[in-house]
């Protein structure tokens, strides 16, 4: 069993390449301008916000939009479609959660694949388009640990990880 990606799980990786542009052409401009009048708060501001931009996009690209392939054995949990690759015993796994994520285009479903207690691999209704029958799998094979309610601090903090 093998995730498929959606259309729309290509558009952070897309996003990235003109942020990053933006972020190489504006940064140095700023800072080397002769311009004095220039206020401070924009000079730091408009960096600020670009970096914590790129970091959001880059980090939702890490461990959102990853390919999940599904052995007799074990699980291989390809990142950066592709340049990262894990591996986990499917006696590694404990179990699965699911959740769900709600914004202004629709409700989407979370699930996690759970190693000691930490989410290992992450399977969304929003970037993969067969994760129902992926889902359907891996109830038939996998532990449920039961539903976890969506914190956005823990979403947070895993881009960072």
């Amino acid at each position: 069993m093998k995730t498929k990606f959606t259309f729309k799980a290509f558009l952070p990786a897309l996003l990235l390449i003109p942020l990053f542009y933006v972020i190489i052409l504006v940064i140095p401009a700023i800072f080397t301008t002769k311009n004095y009048s220039t206020p401070l708060f924009p000079r730091i501001f408009i960096p600020s916000i670009l970096i914590f931009s790129f970091l959001i996009v880059f980090g939702e690209v890490r461990t959102k939009c990853i390919s999940v392939t599904i052995n007799k054995n074990d699980i291989v949990a390809k990142r950066f479609f592709g340049l990262l690759t894990k591996t986990y015993k499917i006696s590694e796994i404990e179990g699965w959660k699911f959740s769900h994520l709600t914004g202004k285009g629709g409700t989407y479903e979370y699930l996690y694949l759970y190693k000691e207690g930490n989410k290992v691999v992450k399977i969304s209704q929003f970037y993969h388009k067969n994760y129902f029958q992926v889902k359907n799998y891996i109830q038939g094979n996998f532990k449920y640990l039961g539903y976890e309610k969506l914190s956005y601090t823990d979403e947070f903090k895993e881009i960072f990880k």
